[in-house]
């Protein structure tokens, strides 16, 4: 006999779980008793065949399944969230949403300034942005959820076009008072012993680092992997140690005492506009479009103008 599939309720739970880490909190979140959690949680583990969560004391901690289902759960509350904003929409005649789907680096570099000449070109619609890795940008376009993607370099996936917005140079990054800020160039060489702020393995910046310091006999002290770019911008802003970033990467924290120099060998990173190939433009895509490459252009020049210093 089959097994049954799960059903929404399930993904409810799962959902709720993921957020709180007890049966309790979930049941609180969702407005129904604690055995009816554990209930349903039992029933989603059976017709999953596979176990969701791990009772470590007394919290429910998700596994590697789990998260890899909830990741991809999350795509169908987006869907069911859309179309309630859609609803209200239609029911107020407002105009429709364009919704981008955005790592989280150029969420906070370039979509500020895009969309503000969004707002001044007077376009009637307002901007959803959902920040989400790699594979969660390529998704939501693939899927249609998206009508722009904002992302790294991606796999050429069958309906999605793309087109390169940016691409430049890394960084090595650190605070002023930092003996490398002393240099004019960083070598890989001159990272050994140094406390280092890795950047995200699973999407694969870390590795065009590791590249780089492959044949200089460095060795870096990792004291921290950072999943997002500007997170470890951050980090090194705040003295924790060094990274390698992009203008991108960099950009919200040149306020804030973060200090750039070029870095050798060249680590080059490349950011790509993504829609679907046959998704009608019914909101002015090439005008975002058009603001979105401009304002990664004032991005890219103000961190050049931040390296010539005063």
């Amino acid at each position: 006999m089959a097994a049954r599939s799960l059903e929404f309720r399930h993904l409810e739970v799962l959902r709720a779980l993921m957020r709180t880490g007890t049966a309790t909190g979930a049941g609180a979140l969702l407005g129904v008793s604690q055995p009816a959690i554990s209930r349903l949680l039992a029933q989603a583990e059976a017709r999953a065949g596979f176990p969701l969560f791990e009772r470590v004391r007394g919290r429910l901690v998700p596994t590697v399944l789990a998260h890899a289902l909830h990741e991809e759960a999350e795509r169908v509350f987006i869907g069911i969230d859309e179309i309630s904003a859609l609803t209200e929409r239609l029911r107020r005649r407002a105009p429709r949403r364009v919704l981008i789907a955005s790592i989280p680096v150029l969420t906070l570099s370039v979509l500020p300034l895009a969309a503000r000449a969004w707002r001044e070109a007077r376009r009637p619609e307002a901007l959803a942005i959902h920040s989400r890795t790699v594979g969660g940008v390529l998704g939501m376009v693939a899927s249609r959820q998206a009508d722009l993607g904002l992302s790294t370099n991606v796999p050429a996936v069958p309906g999605v076009r793309s087109a390169v917005l940016a691409r430049g140079r890394a960084f090595c990054a650190m605070t002023a008072g930092h003996r490398l800020a002393a240099l004019e160039v960083v070598r890989a060489g001159d990272l050994d012993g140094e406390a280092y702020i890795a950047l995200s393995r699973e999407e694969g910046r870390q590795a065009l680092v590791d590249a780089a310091l492959e044949g200089s006999g460095a060795r870096p002290l990792e004291i921290a992997e950072c999943r997002m770019t500007s997170g470890a911008a951050a980090m090194a802003a705040a003295g924790a140690g060094v990274t390698v970033v992009d203008a991108f990467g960099a950009a919200p924290f040149l306020g804030a005492g973060l200090v750039l120099r070029p870095f050798e060998p060249a680590v080059t990173v490349e950011y790509r506009l993504l829609w679907a190939e046959e998704a009608p433009d019914s909101f002015g895509r090439s005008i975002l479009i058009q603001g979105v490459r401009t304002a990664a252009r004032a991005v890219t020049a103000e961190v050049a103008r931040h390296l010539r210093g005063p």
